[in-house]
């Protein structure tokens, strides 16, 4: 009769292989005896057995529904599947193979192996519609599944696969209806899922190890189970999702990779539709680049510890778009953290961060061009090397309270051209450069105790801000600016006079643009320093105008008494005051008006000219006529500015 009807085995199947025939016709857990002396395995079932039941079934026993299950045994000469169309389930149960199975190209219905010992599993093409599992397996060999199509789970917990090359699980272009379960596995050699697509990746516990041992899942389509490489998960090379889609989070927390000095995690160009959970007892000894990623949730790396010195760097987020915030409170890294040009929806949390590294490569932050729509918090945040914020753009503040900033190349914070609403900038005092060049802030806080007492250590020009919050008062600005501006840059102080106007504070404001004047007399020539010593002393710059009129009253006094004491001729022909040129041609003298003559050199009272001093009269007489004409010469330049400013 024909194989597919069969009730029963052929005569030439051994006692145990028609015991099977038997149990697989009714659905029945297939238990193979050992033999004395063997604990665990017993005899050896032809695998050819095995074949022919599954691809030539027999009729089912009434009721019951045809299922290979089989415990205990030794499949033999391997079992070969390849391009077979087998519609029945497949359990093995504690069984060892001599021989890797082989379901290359096959259409299956579901595959099992529970504490089974494999050389190796070769299932590329496969077609199964449920589950393929390899649960607490022990596999010699390589497990290759690359473009095989599985329509529920793939699960690999607890299971142990040890290649005899670097490559553990081949999976490339893999597609799973369900999710990848590794959760325990121990895989010696690199797993491969390029271009896999699954509906989700969990690998707590699991565990990749070996030399040059990589988790390869490039351009890999993870749906909304998300990755899950949690609770001592432990990668010793890299792990590669480039330019990957995952629509659920992605998880690290108490977690280990290890590639030291180079690339641990790799999600370049990733597109991560939640999540990234990578703080909480994450260790990275090497870096995570994550450069032109996006991330529609927040990225964490709370209470992390990374590793990694330059060029590396321990997290590179560069290019990156992140639309829930980037968190790393209390994270310890070691290197390079990088957010240069990236676009944070939300904040960037640097709250008591520790980032270290060598002399040759110091630890810094860089978020220079980054766009941050709230704030940049770096409280008490540890810096061994700088922090670059140049030209990044914040709708909210940045807050560098208790911060310590280090140094790299003589700068600890590159700051020129930010944007920023509140910037408080009190850290402890850095060693090195503070460039806050084209820096604009709608609010500067900050603290005498954090500012450079070096001249040229700050770099001031083109800084703006509209109002002042810090413990500073006039003079002592007037000193910052100083050492911000060794160039002597009017600009910083026509600012802080604006910004002392804007508050009401125009004495202050005044204080700082006659400071400005000074500057700029003392860094031209002589005659120009000598003209500004006169233009302070006289008017201080035209903002004290009281002392032209403290010294016309002195001079004019002077003047007087002096001329009050002088006399014309000797004996009976004396006379009061000096002697006129034209003894017929004179006004009655009166050494007042002849005084305020004298120091008004545009307007003449009729006096300066009728008299004529001798001696020591005319040399007083051209100490007010000079004296005048300074006087009028910086009230005009005074006025001028003025006119200028208005």
């Amino acid at each position: 009769m024909p194989a597919a009807l069969r009730s029963s085995a052929p005569r030439t199947w051994s006692v145990l292989e028609r015991r099977l025939w038997k149990a697989f016709q009714s659905g029945d857990w297939f238990d193979v005896p050992a033999k004395p002396g063997e604990e665990t395995v017993g005899p050896r079932i032809r695998s050819s057995v095995i074949r022919h039941l599954l691809l030539t079934p027999p009729t089912p026993a009434d009721g019951h529904m045809l299922q290979m299950r089989v415990r205990g045994a030794r499949i033999n000469n391997g079992l070969d599947l390849a391009g077979g169309d087998v519609g029945i389930p497949i359990f093995f149960e504690d069984c060892v193979f001599d021989t890797a199975p082989c379901f290359d190209k096959a259409r299956m219905t579901s595959i099992s192996f529970d504490n089974c010992t494999l050389p190796g599993l070769s299932a590329n093409g496969v077609a199964v519609e449920g589950d393929v599992e390899l649960r607490a397996c022990q596999i010699n060999g390589q497990v290759d599944l690359v473009s095989a199509r599985i329509g529920a789970d793939l699960v690999l917990a607890h299971t142990r696969i040890m290649p005899h090359d670097r490559i553990g699980i081949d999976a490339d272009g893999v597609t799973v209806g369900g999710n990848v379960s590794a959760r325990g596995m121990r895989c010696e050699g690199s797993w491969y899922l390029n271009s896999a697509a699954v509906g989700g990746v969990f690998l707590d516990e699991a565990q990749i190890v070996g030399e040059n041992a990589i988790v390869q899942a490039a351009q890999m389509i993870i749906g909304n189970g998300g990755f899950y490489a949690r609770d001592g998960f432990r990668a010793e090379g890299m792990v590669n999702l480039f330019g990957s889609t995952v629509a659920g989070p992605i998880a690290f927390r108490n977690a280990t990779l290890s590639r030291p000095g180079k690339r641990a995690f790799v999600g370049m160009a990733l597109r991560l539709n939640g999540d990234l959970y990578a703080g909480e007892g994450l260790v990275v000894e090497g870096s995570i680049d994550m450069r032109g990623a996006e991330i529609s949730g927040v990225f964490d790396l709370a209470g992390a510890t990374l590793t990694c010195p330059a060029p590396e760097g321990s997290v590179r987020l560069s290019r990156a778009a992140v639309h829930g915030g980037v968190t790393a409170g209390q994270a310890h890294l070691a290197g390079l953290l990088d957010l240069s040009m990236s676009q944070v929806t939300g904040g960037v949390v640097l709250t008591e961060t520790v980032v270290s590294g060598a002399e040759e490569s110091p630890g810094s932050v860089a978020l220079a061009g980054a766009s941050i729509s709230g704030d940049l918090d770096m409280r008490k945040a540890n810096l061994s090397g700088l922090l670059d914020v140049s030209s990044a753009v914040l709708q909210g503040n940045v807050d560098l309270a208790d911060a310590t900033l280090g140094e790299q190349d003589g700068v600890s914070l590159r700051a020129g051209g930010l944007v920023a609403r509140r910037f408080t900038f009190s850290p402890v005092r850095p060693p090195g450069r503070i460039e806050l060049g084209h820096a604009a802030v709608e609010i500067f806080d900050d603290d005498r105790a954090s500012w450079p007492t070096e001249t040229g250590r700050v770099e001031l020009d083109q800084f703006s801000y509209r109002s002042l919050a810090g413990n500073m008062a006039v003079e002592e600005r007037i000193t910052w600016l100083a050492r911000g501006t060794p160039n002597t840059e009017p600009g910083p102080y026509n600012q802080l006079a604006d910004c002392y106007r804007a508050t009401g504070r125009e004495r202050d404001a005044s204080r700082v643009l006659r400071e400005k004047l000074r500057r700029v007399a003392r860094a031209r020539g002589r005659l120009w320093r000598l003209w500004g010593f006169i233009q302070d002393l006289t008017l201080g710059y035209g903002y004290q105008p009281w002392r032209a009129i403290i010294g016309v009253i002195g001079l004019l006094a002077l003047g007087t008494i002096y001329f009050s004491t002088v006399a014309c001729g000797t004996g009976a022909a004396r006379t009061d005051g000096l002697c006129p040129i034209k003894a017929d041609e004179h006004p009655d003298w009166d050494p007042f008006i002849y005084s305020l003559d004298l120091l008004i050199p545009l307007v003449s009272l009729g006096h300066d000219a009728t008299w004529n001093p001798t001696g020591l009269a005319k040399m007083i007489t051209m100490v007010l006529i000079v004296s005048g004409w300074v006087l009028v010469t910086t009230v005009a330049a005074a006025a001028a500015r003025a006119f200028n400013r208005s």
